[in-house]
């Protein structure tokens, strides 16, 4: 009686393993279609792309990883204007700082950043300065942009840049600066999409014209939500595109998490010999 019993215990759960394995190969034979179907999609998309003459460098299909982040909308910035030397400043009512040198810097054009980056991180020139970094897609021969480090990545809205003016003689005359005060990350990090499936999402939201060219595409971080004392950043990718036969550059954004698309912002702008196509203030009004 209990050999019968044994063999029914081992008949059931033989059963069980082989619904268990078939179960298991049907998610991972469906989880392989889905795949290999939203990649199929994205080539179909991408060729589209070319089809219709919009012009662009291959994107990477690595995806990457970021945070939600919070960070205070009042920059802070004022009650550290005793540290600055040979500048005079006013604190703009966005919270922003703008600042005339009372003795210019010469910065040699071929290699701006080597001067800028000095004055920038010295904190007698720039609060805060060694929390930047050069964006030189940003940049122009009249507007260098600094944008503000932070969670792993960059703040590529207005709130975190440091706009650098230089005049025809090649000298740094003053600067405006924006700052993201006590960032906090809200969440554990998670995945982003790919630059690829960013771009094909730029597209089927028809941020892109037909014969348009796609600058860059950059990941950083956009405001999302602003509140009262705080506003929320998430990942976003920032694709710069230019208009056939324009000087426009518009920048259009792709939120890195949901693959929505968010708001964008236009500049008139000049093709710059140092820095490339980009030119100044291209998301000085971006959110």
């Amino acid at each position: 009686m209990n050999f019968r019993r044994i063999e029914w215990i081992f008949l059931v759960a033989f059963v069980v393993l082989d619904v268990f394995l078939v179960y298991m190969f049907v998610q991972t034979s469906s989880s392989d279609t889905s795949t290999k179907s939203a990649n199929d999609t994205t080539t179909t998309v991408i060729r589209e792309m070319r089809d219709d003459n919009i012009s662009f460098s291959a994107p990477s299909g690595k995806e990457n990883n970021g945070y939600y982040i919070a960070g205070n909308n009042d920059s802070g910035l004022k009650s550290h204007l005793n540290q600055l030397t040979d500048q005079s400043t006013r604190v703009l009512s966005n919270g922003k700082i703008t600042s005339t040198l009372r003795t210019s810097v010469t910065v040699d054009p071929e290699h701006p950043e080597k001067t800028l980056n000095q004055y920038v991180k010295s904190a007698t020139n720039v609060i805060h300065g060694d929390e930047y970094v050069y964006s030189a897609e940003l940049s122009s021969n009249s507007d260098y942009v600094y944008v503000q480090k932070v969670a792993d990545g960059k703040i590529l809205t207005v709130t975190g840049q440091l706009h650098l003016t230089i005049n025809k003689n090649h000298q740094l005359i003053g600067y405006t600066q924006g700052y993201v005060n006590n960032v906090k990350t809200l969440r554990e990090k998670a995945v982003t999409i790919s630059e690829k499936k960013a771009l094909v999402a730029l597209y089927q939201y028809n941020q892109v014209s037909n014969d348009s060219r796609i600058v860059w595409g950059r990941l950083g971080y956009s405001r999302l939500l602003k509140l009262k004392d705080s506003s929320v950043y998430v990942p976003t990718w920032v694709f710069a595109v230019r208009s056939k036969n324009s000087s426009n550059i518009s920048l259009h954004r792709i939120n890195a998490f949901t693959g929505a698309a968010m708001k964008a912002n236009t500049a008139n702008t000049a093709t710059s010999e140092t820095t490339g196509d980009v030119a100044a203030g291209m998301i000085w009004n971006a959110e």
